[in-house]
């Protein structure tokens, strides 16, 4: 009887800890989201971005999150994996969990300041999420790593702002009204210098037609490719070598769901 009185009062065994899945390369697709051809896109562009920039993008997909919420989980794994150069803390982690239908931008300290909560949660909700719903995920995944090499390099030319899912049409649209307004005030002070018997009026009316051609070049010419203070170029020779070992971050980042 004693002794199974103090079986009785035993501590019960903590539970196993769960594993953490380890990143096989650039992309670890658990849950078979992947399409081969997005999976060869992505991998060469994050290859290559890295080879430029030495930024960390990884990518996991799931088939479930285990019981736990995907922003524990994928700063779990995020760290456990060392996404991220040890020094420059600039790795970021995509998690994608099927069952849950979740997905998390888990973002290191390095890059908060380009890929920051809102700019994240743009691009889950805006780019990626339309493609899940429309039964495309692979796509959706493939959209959401090139939003994030761009974001990271400084470029959000190619995210929707809020309620735009379609940001080209209608930027195009504001930033036309907005030169046609700036070039009328321009044309309103050459005007009024003119009258005036001065030599200024040539020089505003010149200066209003080439701040028109810059904007407007800025405007339809400035919306591609990467830059910026943190994206550096893109070379070749991006093949995964490892990632470098930070455990920088901080829980920076969005998620979504579809």
């Amino acid at each position: 009887m004693l002794s199974i009185a103090l079986l009785l009062l035993a501590p019960a065994p903590a539970p196993a800890p769960q594993e953490v899945p380890r990143l096989s390369g650039w992309i670890t697709d658990l849950a078979g989201f992947v399409e081969s051809g997005d999976r060869s896109a992505m991998e060469d562009l994050i290859g290559r971005y890295h080879a430029g920039s030495d930024n960390e993008i990884a990518v996991l997909t799931v088939p479930d999150l285990g019981g736990r919420d995907i922003e524990s989980f994928a700063l779990h794994v995020a760290r456990e994996n060392g996404i991220g150069d040890l020094q420059q803390e600039n790795g970021v982690l995509l998690v994608v969990a099927a069952a849950e239908r979740r997905i998390r931008i888990e973002v290191g300290r390095g890059l908060e300041g380009e890929l920051t909560d809102l700019v994240s949660g743009r691009i889950i909700d805006l780019i990626m999420v339309p493609e899940f719903k429309a039964g495309k995920p692979s796509l959706g995944i493939r959209r959401g790593v090139e939003a994030i090499v761009a974001a990271a390099g400084g470029d959000l030319s190619a995210i929707p702002e809020d309620g735009d899912r379609h940001q080209g049409g209608s930027g195009v649209f504001g930033g036309l009204i907005g030169i046609l307004v700036l070039f009328f005030l321009l044309s309103m002070l050459a005007r009024g210098a003119r009258s005036a018997g001065g030599r200024r009026g040539g020089g505003l009316g010149g200066m209003s037609g080439m701040l028109t051609g810059m904007l407007l070049g800025q405007m339809l010419g400035g919306r591609g490719g990467s830059g910026g203070r943190s994206g550096g170029g893109f070379r070749g020779g991006g093949g995964f070598r490892g990632f470098g070992g930070s455990r920088g971050f901080g829980g920076g980042g969005a998620s979504g769901g579809w």
